[in-house]
């Protein structure tokens, strides 16, 4: 049987479409927020808008909410502080010349026409012999102590100035600044609460003027042993270090050595301790001791805020004479949190992650003064309450903890090329990942050629309520757990570069994992 060709097909095959559009995945901005390097050279892991959300090693997670603790308070509070002993927890308030305790609501007034100047004071703890004691000063109020036994005690120390500012404890022995005042004040006696102050003259260390801000007592292994120093700042930066034990001689007391930080902050708490280490917000940024003293922090070598010191800095120089900052670390959250003073009404705070040093910003928590309670964050505000902070589900919760806003967060990731930079882009869809307990609600869109703009609006978030075995509805009901959200939502933009930009509300540790974007790239005209 002879062969014969094929008859042709009446209508030509069309050939298979070729795949355009590429996806991309982009992990979540761990680096943490990235104001120093070029917009267009950052790392995938930063961030440059990461607001609410707290950078961790597997995601960025939502923060915890805020809950009022007390709203009885008709004035603005102006300092928080707690007292801790066995078997005692106390938190108090200063407001409009009196000292409220706040320890559960309502506030009750603890001590009336206190005669401070500002209501602006400075506590710390100490502990002897005899008892356990809350040593607190302010400018116009002097020196008060409080205990479980006497309660509030205004003390009489002969050689103390009334404007008192500062107390602090070293090698057992109670010392003191002063407002604008060069010296400092000690106690004769250790392991007393009053006495005799005779002052010591620091003018000498103060080599760009000023006053002595504050003293801290900075534990630390020198090479010879662990051993307390002093620490003198100043406030236009000289930053002394002094070691010994009697300071009555020269023999037994001694400077180590001075130098320099740039101003530090009028108002409030600009220090913390941080492991063994000691951490103070200046014009600089944010110090450690032991780098400085170590000849490891300056120019050429970064400090641990350098990825936010161009915003940082700045805003300390801007802020630096107004009310009130404060810096402390929230152990249960793995964070150090530098408090800005508010600006335009606005309250807002830096916070870094402890083990990674990459940084995030906090908002909506209207954050006056500060003070730390059994590793709780305990803050008072303009309107005169005072609340727990970084706990519960809600911002502006009740006293019960029910109601509030959920928390909203916001997130721009850094700029990328994806795929070349030199061709054009046109993004299409974007589809992040969460895990969380229930479903977040997101707001998003895609920045392209480094634009930072958000998304319109804000995503509204109803939390289901969590199913219980053996009492939920099955079938109807959510179940407890963590679980992993994700979907394809539209975007649009053209461009070289494209960053994501969401809004988020959620459950707070809801994490934000990473994102897929789905891009259609062109030709580089």
């Amino acid at each position: 049987m002879p062969l014969r060709s094929l008859a042709p097909f009446k209508v030509p095959r069309r050939a298979a479409a070729a795949q355009v559009s590429q996806v991309f995945n982009v992990p979540a901005p761990v680096g943490g927020l990235n104001y120093r390097d070029p917009i267009a050279a950052m790392q995938p892991t930063d961030a440059l808008t990461l607001t609410n959300f707290i950078p961790k090693q597997q995601g960025v997670e939502l923060r915890k909410g805020w809950k009022i603790n007390t709203e009885t308070i008709n004035y603005s509070v102006e300092s928080i502080f707690s007292f801790k002993s066995p078997g005692q927890t106390k938190i108090f308030a200063a407001a409009n010349g009196d000292i409220y305790d706040v320890t559960t609501d309502p506030a009750t007034v603890a001590v009336s026409t206190t005669g401070s100047t500002d209501d602006e004071w400075h506590t710390t703890m100490f502990s002897t012999p005899a008892d356990n004691f809350l040593l607190a000063v302010s400018p116009g109020a002097g020196y008060w102590t409080y205990d479980t036994t006497s309660g509030w005690v205004q003390r009489s120390v002969t050689g103390l100035p009334s404007d008192v500012e500062t107390v602090a404890v070293w090698k057992q022995r109670v010392w003191f600044t002063a407002k604008d005042d060069q010296n400092v004040y000690y106690l004769d006696t250790v392991n007393a609460i009053t006495g005799t102050a005779t002052s010591f003259p620091m003018g000498s260390l103060l080599r760009n003027g000023g006053s002595v801000a504050a003293l801290i007592n900075w534990t630390l292994d020198a090479g010879i042993g662990i051993d307390d120093h002093l620490v003198v700042v100043g406030t236009q930066g000289d930053v002394g270090v002094w070691a010994g034990t009697d300071p009555t001689t020269a023999s037994t007391f001694g400077l180590k050595g001075v130098w320099y930080i740039g101003p530090v902050p009028e108002h409030g708490t600009f220090y913390t301790p941080f492991g063994g280490d000691v951490m103070i917000v200046s014009e600089f940024g944010l110090v450690p001791m032991s780098r400085l003293v170590n000849g490891q922090f300056g120019e050429q070598q970064a400090g641990p805020a350098a990825k936010i010191q161009s915003v940082l800095g700045p805003l300390i120089k801007r802020l630096r004479g107004d009310k009130f900052w404060n810096v402390f670390s929230v152990p249960a959250e793995d964070i150090l949190v530098i408090s800005l003073p508010a600006e335009g009404g606005t309250y807002r705070q830096f916070g870094m992650n402890v083990t990674t040093g990459a940084w995030c910003l906090f908002d909506g928590m209207p954050l006056r003064c500060a003070t730390m309670v059994d590793g709780s964050l305990y803050f008072g505000t303009e309107d005169g309450y005072t609340c727990q902070g970084l706990t519960g589900s809600t911002d502006n919760a009740l006293i019960n903890g029910t109601a509030g806003n959920a928390v909203l967060g916001e997130i721009q990731s850094a700029f990328q090329a994806f795929g070349s930079a030199a061709n054009l882009k046109k993004f299409q869809m974007a589809r992040p990942i969460f895990i969380s307990q229930a479903q977040p609600s997101v707001k998003l869109r895609m920045n392209t050629q480094f634009a930072t703009t958000s998304p319109g609006g804000a995503p509204t978030f109803f939390d289901a309520e969590s199913a219980y075995w053996d009492s939920a509805i099955w079938n109807v009901a959510s179940w407890v757990g963590d679980n992993t959200y994700q979907a394809w939502a539209g975007t649009s933009g053209l461009g070289y570069y494209g960053a994501l930009r969401m809004k988020v509300r959620g459950l707070p540790g809801t994490i934000f994992t990473s994102s897929h974007i789905m891009s259609e790239p062109g030709g580089v005209m």
